[in-house]
């Protein structure tokens, strides 16, 4: 039997046991704080666990972050970096975030909101032709979210080129790599969508100098982290016209504050951050496997490279 102990932010973990209890009847899963003997405890599924938590397990074989980051497991300094740590790989979770581009891709595309705002006053707009063939998606993060995301696009016939740290081989998909990979991106990119892990790196990395390699009257869409967009560079951005609109599901503090000016910002689309929920009769099965795997000493699915944090 193995025995497991989730933690899951400020929520009930009730629901997440019933789930993977469904998938698996003989895992022993214990709720933060309320585990037993730490001793006994072999894998931890942990969401905004407090600090210092994990290194009272002394035979854990596994950590298992409960959602796509894995920031918040890798930030506490005292995490046992010999014990792997896996990310979500659910089918699920991955379709609806590139669900989620799509989505506002193709609002702000087709103008949505402009539509929107004649439909209050009941003026009915003259025609108008959309030319879909002028999109052309550049995916600056291609992990397993990203090339779900850069698949579900080229399926519904959109152009798509990618950025990652290491070069992918995409049927259709035109890959780059570097700092000069990113830069001949940009520059036929007129669709940003942004799903970049949080790392050193990538804090701030959505900014004026990044806007402005990209075609005039661009768009971006940020669903990867809130601190890798400087806010007051985009708004400078939008205003002189070098972006034309966003699509944010992510933002520096959340909830977003009343006071902030995005909120009264027509050219931005707010989500609150649920572009990609865990939805957990699809996840529960990608937490188990990964249980299995540990078990029998198979390799892992979504392993976590420790050393570039994702």
């Amino acid at each position: 039997m193995t025995n497991v102990m989730i933690k899951v932010g400020d929520e009930s973990a009730e629901s997440y046991i019933g789930a993977l209890k469904h998938v698996d009847p003989s895992l022993n899963i214990l709720e933060w704080p309320n585990y037993g003997n730490p001793d006994e405890i072999d894998v931890a599924m942990v969401w905004k666990l407090p600090h210092g938590e994990l290194r009272k397990f002394p035979n854990l074989k596994l950590v298992i972050s409960m959602a796509a980051g894995v920031d918040h497991v890798l930030s506490d300094p005292h995490y046992p970096k010999d014990i792997p740590l896996v990310r979500v790989t659910d089918p699920h979770m991955a379709r609806s975030m590139a669900h989620w581009f799509i989505m506002n891709i193709l609002q702000l595309h087709r103008e949505t909101a402009y539509y929107n705002s004649l439909r209050l006053k009941k003026i009915w707009a003259s025609d108008k032709a959309f030319d879909t063939d002028s999109i052309c998606v550049g995916i600056m993060g291609l992990g397993y979210l990203g090339v779900h995301l850069a698949t579900m696009l080229s399926n519904i016939g959109l152009r798509v080129q990618g950025w990652s740290r290491t070069s992918k081989k995409l049927e259709g998909i035109r890959s780059f790599t570097g700092d000069d990979g990113l830069a001949e991106m940009l520059k036929a990119t007129n669709y940003l969508a942004c799903l970049l892990p949080d790392t050193p790196a990538t804090k701030g990395i959505l900014d004026r100098s990044l806007f402005e390699k990209m075609p005039k009257g661009s768009f971006l869409l940020n669903a990867g982290r809130g601190n890798q967009l400087v806010e007051k560079d985009l708004t400078m951005a939008l205003d002189n016209g070098q972006i034309k609109g966003a699509a944010l599901d992510v933002f520096i503090e959340e909830p977003l504050p009343q006071n902030h000016p995005f909120w009264n910002d027509h050219r931005i689309i707010i989500t609150p951050h649920h572009a990609a929920e865990v939805f957990m009769p699809s996840a529960a099965k990608a937490f188990v496997e990964n249980i299995e795997r540990v078990r029998s000493g198979q390799p892992l699915k979504g392993l976590v490279n420790q050393k570039v944090g994702y």
